[in-house]
């Protein structure tokens, strides 16, 4: 069904989603709802099957994903397959991640026996973009995340509603 004007679109988030994102009613969002959610940390209401954005806070919340929980998010990526559009976006920057375990909250007594490394993680991500169509946007910091986010679901509402604006 073709509308003259996207109509507006609510966002989910997961319920486990913890320190996330809060989408308030503005412009053509409609505000959040909280559920479960499989997959992914947030999509759009009626368009579940075709949008997933898993957030990362922090270097070292990735590097446990990709440590000690690697096979529950290796599951996680192989979820996203199906979906059209699937994201990863990352509230810190690339460089934050090569100089990783430097600089983050780790005790330096613990920083000795790592066995990840920043370069690793790289890869790890690299190979999810290139073998599993997943995107992966370092954003920097939380408010440019969000506003990265906000943006993409606006378009995505578009793009399932009324098509490419010309």
């Amino acid at each position: 069904m073709a509308y003259k004007v996207a109509p507006p679109f609510t966002v989910i988030k997961d319920t486990r989603e913890q320190d996330g994102y809060f989408f308030s009613a503005f412009n053509t969002c409609a505000g959040m709802v909280e559920s479960k959610l499989d997959t992914g940390d947030y999509t759009i209401q009626g368009l579940e099957d075709k949008i997933c954005v898993e957030r990362k806070g922090c270097v070292e919340e990735l590097a446990v994903n990709l440590g000690s929980k690697k096979y529950a998010f290796l599951n996680e990526i192989e979820r996203m397959k199906p979906f059209p559009h699937k994201f990863i976006v990352l509230e810190f920057s690339l460089e934050d991640l090569i100089k990783f375990p430097e600089e983050t909250r780790i005790p330096i007594k613990n920083k000795a026996s790592l066995k990840i490394t920043g370069k690793y993680m790289l890869k790890c991500l690299m190979e999810f973009q290139l073998y599993d169509s997943v995107h992966i946007w370092f954003c920097g910091n939380k408010h440019n995340a969000f506003l990265a986010i906000s943006s993409l679901f606006k378009r995505i509402n578009e793009m399932y509603t009324i098509g490419r604006k010309k």
